[in-house]
């Protein structure tokens, strides 16, 4: 059964309000005169289509994670040491990493760290999440595509305007505003081409609040569990 991501979902894990206290608190060392540190925040959102519930690696030590890490689902945010990090995932009860990547994170920022591709293919990406918003009756929108083998993605407002253009794989925009309405519906369509790969309706954008829209899965594929899609999560 296909899943989307809703907005309902990615509130029940956290809420950024919460998290932009956790960044602005600090962490101790355990020295015996240990200093204070300004944590950065990551999310993790899972593209891999087809993936099983994943377990999360930091530094070489399993981190316990708030909900499952399955295929269309993110996890935002998780405090962080600032500086040069690795993180990885293992299939469920493995120590085996299918992929580690070296990050930089700077402290009282916050970054999505998504996993894309097959697991037999997988691929890291780091997106710094900085949405600037200098109206506040708007609100901050996104578009990244984590579709594996599309050439490049067009984000669409139906029967609308076109937020993103040509962006491709492992790539992601800038935040711009958008208005805040109770009924957004967004597509995917293939540059230079009018076929609608991907529908998210019913979607609610508040103002003040941030998004990411991100595709995902295959685009030759017509299995549920792999085809291509539309999934959203919340930033701020």
């Amino acid at each position: 059964m296909k899943r989307n991501f809703s907005l309902a979902r990615i509130s029940l894990l956290v809420g950024l309000a919460a998290i932009i206290g956790v960044f602005s608190s600090c962490l101790r060392d355990n020295r015996p005169n240990g200093i204070s540190i300004q944590v950065a925040g990551i999310a993790l959102i899972n593209a891999s289509p087809g993936s099983p519930d994943l377990n999360f690696i930091a530094d070489g030590q399993r981190k316990e994670l708030p909900a499952l890490f399955s295929y269309d689902s993110a996890i935002a945010y998780l405090p962080a040491y600032p500086g040069y990090r690795v993180f990885g995932f293992t299939l469920p009860y493995s120590y085996n990493l299918v992929i580690s990547q070296q990050f930089y994170l700077e402290p009282g920022e916050a970054y999505s760290i998504f996993i894309s591709d097959s697991l037999s293919n997988a691929r890291l990406t780091c997106l710094r999440d900085t949405a600037m918003l200098p109206d506040s009756t708007m609100a901050g929108i996104r578009f990244a595509n984590f579709s594996p083998n599309s050439q490049g993605l067009n984000l669409i407002v139906a029967n609308s305007d076109t937020l993103a253009n040509n962006i491709a794989y492992t790539k992601g925009t800038n935040f711009q505003s958008i208005a805040p309405s109770s009924n957004y519906t967004f597509q995917v369509k293939e540059k230079g081409s009018n076929t609608v790969l991907a529908t998210l309706n019913n979607v609610v954008i508040e103002k003040g609040k941030a998004y990411t829209l991100w595709a995902r899965g295959f685009e030759n594929s017509n299995a549920d569990s792999t085809k291509i899609g539309l999934s959203i999560m919340r930033n701020r």
